[in-house]
């Protein structure tokens, strides 16, 4: 399918797998622009419907493909989609990765994680920096038990803070230990109050609600692949759930190629501003930089897009841009 809408160039294709079908959509305002490839959180949460919403404008300096990993949204096939690993998604990640290359006639390209995104993109890029100009990690993931031992300790905190002991008592109910991603009361508390207490997908004015109803007013999807949404973001917490929990992405992509640029929300507490920070610290790289976004939580790219553009532009493009006021 091919459309034009206000003068963004639309694609929206499937790429097959070994038998299995991926979705993508690609957006530019320029199909000569450079190319980036953005990889969603979750596992198993698509974000172009929020990327959408929110307004970004990275499209009229990229050509962006959002592709959605196999098991998620327009890659949710049970009957094709076999098992699901972080290897099998690397693996479809460079199937994609070429086939993009090859599509738009690019040496190298751009790639931009979001969350449990950066993580594959880490080790995406540590073993295959040929293929890259640059990584941009947004809510970078680092060692995903401490971060959530910092997240519970975060929801613990502001209760007190906030003097809700209704919340302080279903909180302290839920014991945080190393098989937190197993514990459903865990999860529940996360549901409950992560985006409520501004520690979640945006600092403010985000719902649990308003993420379900971006989902399904995208009306880029069939309603089918919206239906497709959330039983792939089950079918990939359960295949992935212990494995990015006991992961660390310093450990998995020690040393990148290339240069690294972190962007992350001060009030993150679904990939904690502790362990991206550590992340950047300890990773290896020709050149590394850190924005902190001090208004942010987990999107800071829908947050504070301005800013998010303006980085983009200057500092990895290297254009020249007008300062911010």
């Amino acid at each position: 399918m091919n459309v034009e809408q206000k003068n963004i160039h639309f694609l929206k294709e499937y790429i097959d797998i070994e038998g299995h079908k991926n979705g993508v959509f690609i957006e530019s305002t320029d199909f000569e622009n450079p190319l980036l490839l953005f990889l969603h959180g979750g596992p198993g949460f698509p974000q172009y419907p929020i990327i959408k919403q929110s307004g970004l404008t990275w499209s009229d300096d990229f050509t962006v493909c959002y592709w959605e990993q196999r098991g998620t949204g327009m890659s949710y096939n049970a009957s094709t989609q076999g098992e699901l690993t972080i290897e099998r998604l690397i693996s479809d990640a460079l199937v994609i990765i070429n086939y993009l290359r090859e599509k738009f006639n690019k040496k190298k390209i751009y790639i931009c994680g979001h969350s449990f995104g950066t993580l594959l993109a880490s080790i995406v890029v540590s073993r295959y920096p040929q293929y890259f100009h640059a990584y941009i990690g947004v809510g970078q993931f680092g060692r995903h038990f401490e971060s959530n031992k910092h997240t519970y300790n975060f929801l613990l905190e502001t209760s007190i803070k906030q003097g809700d002991k209704k919340a302080e008592k279903d909180i302290r109910s839920v014991t945080f230990d190393r098989e937190f991603y197993k514990n459903q009361g865990y999860r529940r508390i996360l549901g409950r109050y992560l985006n409520k207490f501004g520690g979640g997908t945006k600092r403010t004015g985000y719902s649990n609600w308003k993420g379900i109803k971006d989902l399904f007013a995208c009306s880029q999807y069939t309603w089918k692949e919206r239906f497709n949404i959330p039983k792939g973001i089950f079918y990939s917490y359960d295949a992935l759930s212990e494995t990015i929990a006991k992961a660390d992405a310093v450990i998995q992509a020690p040393r990148m190629e290339v240069p690294i640029y972190i962007f992350h929300g001060l009030f993150d507490y679904q990939t904690s501003y502790k362990e991206a920070k550590r992340f950047f610290e300890k990773v290896e790289a020709p050149l590394k930089k850190i924005y902190t976004f001090e208004n942010a939580a987990h999107s800071p790219f829908i947050e504070e897009k301005e800013r998010f553009i303006h980085i983009l532009k200057k500092d990895v493009l290297g254009l020249y841009v007008t300062p911010m006021q």
